[in-house]
């Protein structure tokens, strides 16, 4: 019994060494994804989530600047009753909770602007802008500009 535990422990010695090469050589064949590819997959599992707290995060600047103005001025409406929190300005719709992401690719980019195409196991194809802002890749929203910048 011992003779068959020292094997066995020099057999997972050996798968694990094998399995680190692997992925430090990118393993498999597999390439490295894009970074914009990545944050855009990140984006599409929190949407999907409806975790608006940290779908902020993943945002570009000037959207996030856009929804603070807003959440402060909700807040002045309500009379300073209650602070309505940043997360709470976004609503996340038209996302079933079936939705499983298929693929995700780069269409273009370059290093402070890319396109990635995601598409849905159903076919649907969506295609997301990302920014390049300190140091993160971050998708670009459309966000409502109507009286946006009246403090």
């Amino acid at each position: 019994m011992h003779r068959y535990n020292l094997e066995m422990a020099r057999w997972a010695r050996g798968v694990g060494l094998w399995a680190c090469v692997a992925v430090a050589s990118g393993g498999c064949g597999r390439e490295k994804e894009a970074a914009p590819v990545t944050a855009a997959r990140t984006f599409a599992q929190v949407m999907q989530r409806g975790d608006t707290k940290t779908l902020i995060g993943l945002l570009e600047l000037e959207a996030v600047a856009r929804l603070e103005r807003a959440a402060t001025r909700a807040s002045d409406q309500v009379g300073g009753r209650r602070n309505i929190e940043l997360y709470e300005m976004v609503q996340v719709v038209d996302i079933p909770h079936s939705f499983q992401l298929a693929k995700a690719e780069l269409v273009e980019g370059d290093d402070t602007q890319a396109l990635v195409a995601l598409t849905a196991a159903d076919g649907t194809r969506h295609v997301l802008e990302l920014v390049f802002q300190e140091s993160v890749w971050r998708v670009r929203v459309p966000i409502p500009t109507a009286g946006d910048d009246a403090s």
